[in-house]
């Protein structure tokens, strides 16, 4: 089968749930990705990736904003893109357009020409484009308008489904479908050591809704209700917040107890898990409205046989059940985090929670649900 997959961004270290899929896909299919930009050209490679800018100049984005954000029109149409996509589409002839985030789904669907309108197409959605982007009106209408009998969306997680389903009300309606996970690679490592007497663990980028401050205050108070522990915070990421994580453990004395690290890899995640005893995900809701959708992380830490501890926030719930797979607390609820880091302490690893990635949130799962959404989109 011909696949065109479609990114604004290929291929960011947050997303390898995606350069993982499009790579099995492209070992099974004839696939072409397209993307407006490159990021890691060194990495993620396939047999044929291209290039598409899509730019407006600085005026004309500042009209686009402010048309925006006032909800009165989310302006597309980009002339130079929409010419060069159509041709590129022309020639290559999928049978099937799989496009990754619903808002990559609006900046092709808005360019395509008539003829290309018509191909079947899947949408992935992942998490902001099914929350936070659906809080303003002009993009709903965008989706409304583009989300035609030929397109079928998926999501990473119910919740994600229930909005795409009573806000944008598509035609066809969206259907879950779950991150693939690895579980040969990710599998804990019995025989390496754990220095500590426990150890937390938080890999995530440096954002708002991965609620970092609010796991080191909770944090903060189990180290001064358990003085006689030897306790270690890992946290491993990047993004814009980090000043602010620095500045929160400088605030909290936390020096000798938290160690920060930088980007991971899939070998590094892997190993941090199995120096590891429980695995810290506080999310919360951004100011801007944005909700996660099932972190990937999660899955992939589970797969490891670490418990969770995390909040009812997005789709978490689906996977993390309270006391069973480890602690969920309600968002910011510093001091209901803290008591669920005291409990988990006398926890030992959880073969359970790498039973049910096995069970439900396996690659090939993933892959073989794909498979038959391809071909279901090509009767």
């Amino acid at each position: 089968m011909k696949i065109l997959a479609f990114t604004e961004s290929y291929a960011s270290n947050t997303v390898t749930f995606i350069t993982n899929e499009v790579k099995e896909v492209d070992k099974k299919h004839t696939l072409k990705l397209i993307c407006n930009e490159r990021i890691n050209s060194d990495k993620f490679e396939l047999n044929d990736i291209e290039v598409i800018p899509y730019k407006f100049n600085r005026v004309f984005n500042k009209i686009r904003w402010w048309l925006e954000k006032s909800s009165a029109l989310y302006w597309l149409t980009n002339y130079k893109f929409k010419k060069n996509i159509n041709a590129t589409i022309d020639e290559f002839a999928p049978e099937v357009i799989h496009c990754h985030f619903g808002t990559s789904f609006l900046v092709l669907a808005a360019n395509l020409s008539k003829k290309n309108k018509e191909i079947p197409m899947v949408v992935s959605f992942y998490g902001f484009d099914a929350s936070e982007r659906l809080k303003n009106k002009a993009v709903v209408r965008a989706y409304q308008r583009f989300m035609l009998k030929n397109v079928r969306s998926v999501a990473v997680s119910q919740n994600l489904v229930n909005n795409i389903n009573t806000i944008i009300n598509p035609i066809n309606k969206a259907t879950v479908l779950y991150s693939g996970i690895d579980v040969n690679f990710f599998k804990r490592n019995p025989q390496i050591n754990n220095s500590s007497d426990f150890t937390f663990l938080q890999i995530a980028s440096f954002r708002e809704k991965k609620g970092h401050v609010y796991a080191l205050e909770s944090f903060k108070k189990l180290v001064d209700n358990q003085p006689s522990l030897k306790l270690k915070f890992i946290i491993a990421g990047f993004g814009p917040l980090k000043n602010k994580i620095e500045n929160k453990i400088s605030e909290l004395s936390l020096g000798d107890y938290v160690e920060l690290q930088g980007v991971v890899s899939p070998g590094e995640l892997r190993k941090l898990a199995s120096e590891s005893n429980c695995f810290v995900h506080h999310s919360v809701t951004s100011s801007n409205g944005d909700v996660e959708g099932l972190p990937n992380v999660l899955l992939d830490i589970m797969s490891c046989e670490l418990p969770i501890l995390s909040t009812y926030h997005g789709g978490i719930p689906h996977i993390v059940e309270n006391n069973v797979n480890g602690y969920l607390v309600q968002e910011k609820d510093v001091d209901g985090f803290f008591k669920a880091m005291k409990n988990v302490l006398k926890w030992d690893y959880c073969q359970q929670n790498r039973q049910k990635i096995i069970d439900v949130f396996s690659f090939e799962k993933h892959m073989e649900t794909l498979e038959k959404i391809y071909n279901d989109q090509t009767k």
